[in-house]
């Protein structure tokens, strides 16, 4: 499937090109506005791709060995150039952004060593007034930058139209999230989808109607939170064989994406289109990584899918934590919700991995053995 998924996406960007559209690659990022991008008459490149020892090894000569495995995939793409990635030479832009420090590193690497021209997109993670106004600031910032390649101004028509279509996107990705299909399935759908966008619409459409429920009855159950599976990533299939089936991705690549929707009387009632990507921000009490009370949020959260899924279907789930090596933000957290899981008998495994297919087999004996204990 990921062979042909990179190769028809190359051939999609390849379209959007010839129409005279630029390509916007960006980090995974919770808070970037991707309507935006699109209102200016581009196309959002979300670099959702995972690695493996090459690109982890060729990433070395930027980076040292101590950062995160993902930040290191995304500079091996560039340096590697692997076949199945031609569609990364299409890129205009890459947007520069503080999701991390290893978000941070890796983009102005990309940009600087690879020659790709960059935008910037800063952001606080604090929710209070003065963040509020600063992410005003860096919206306009970007609207400003983005202006300047079009060469026109962004009307508000078009932003107010690009938020409806990434509303009614997302929505249908909650949709899809509701089926009772096997988590690889599913997580392939949101790979694709975040990848076309609402271009995507149609297809999930198709998806929705024709959907038979597959069932999972020899499978325990698992809520997969902390870092996502990307494309090209073994995990899934390694958890499906230990015996697992995730029922419930709480990642980017999942719920934090699609469940920042607007209801329709938030719509109707904000004229000002800036205003409703003001408003997301406020309420993104589920990123990665806002504060305060980011963890008693994520700690709540998680219990409420563990108990409403317990009482749908009588089968209690188990929580994998997946830490990505040297990801700061989601390692030093996992101790703490760890133990707040515990205390709530929510059986929890912390999964630090980095993309080495030299740990595939130490992973597989931890992901069955916490299957086992369930």
């Amino acid at each position: 499937m990921t062979v042909e998924l990179l190769s028809n996406y190359y051939y999609y960007l390849k379209e959007k090109k010839a129409e005279g559209k630029k390509i916007i690659a960006h980090m995974a990022h919770d808070n970037l506005p991707e309507e935006l991008i699109d209102a200016a008459g581009f196309v959002p490149l979300n670099m959702i791709f995972a690695g493996n020892d090459e690109l982890m090894n060729s990433s070395h000569d930027y980076l040292p060995p101590s950062t995160c495995s993902f930040a290191q995939s995304c500079i091996g793409l560039f340096s590697e150039k692997p076949n199945n990635f031609n569609f990364l030479e299409l890129i205009d832009y890459f947007i520069v952004s503080n999701h991390c420090v290893s978000d941070i590193c890796a983009s102005e690497i990309i940009t600087k060593y690879f020659s790709i021209p960059r935008l910037n997109f800063y952001m606080s993670y604090t929710l209070s007034e003065n963040a509020l106004k600063y992410y005003e600031l860096e919206l306009k910032d970007l609207k400003n930058q983005l202006e300047k390649i079009k060469g026109s101004e962004i009307k508000e028509e078009n932003l107010n139209e690009s938020i409806k279509r990434y509303n009614n996107f997302k929505k249908k990705l909650l949709e899809v999230n509701n089926l009772e299909i096997k988590g690889k399935t599913k997580l392939e759908i949101f790979q694709k989808a975040m990848l076309y966008g609402p271009d995507f619409l149609p297809e999930l459409d198709t998806i929705i109607q024709n959907s038979q429920p597959q069932r999972s009855n020899n499978l325990k159950e698992l809520i997969l939170t902390g870092c996502s599976i990307f494309i090209n990533d073994y995990l899934i299939d390694l958890i499906e064989e230990s015996g697992g089936n995730i029922v419930f991705f709480d990642t980017w690549i999942g719920d934090n994406y699609f469940s920042q929707i607007f209801d329709d009387a938030i719509l109707n009632s904000k004229e000002n289109p800036y205003d409703l990507l003001l408003y997301r921000y406020r309420n993104n009490v589920g990123g990665d990584h806002m504060v305060p009370e980011y963890l008693e949020n994520k700690v709540t959260k998680l219990e409420k899918i563990f108990q409403n899924y317990k009482k749908k279907t009588g089968k209690p789930l188990g929580v994998i934590n997946h830490i990505i090596k040297f990801c700061d933000h989601i390692s030093i957290n996992s101790a703490f919700l760890k133990e707040k899981l515990q205390e709530k008998k929510i059986p929890i495994l912390n999964l630090e991995r980095d993309y080495s297919r030299a740990n595939r087999g130490q992973l597989s004996t931890r992901i069955e053995a916490f299957i086992e204990m369930m």
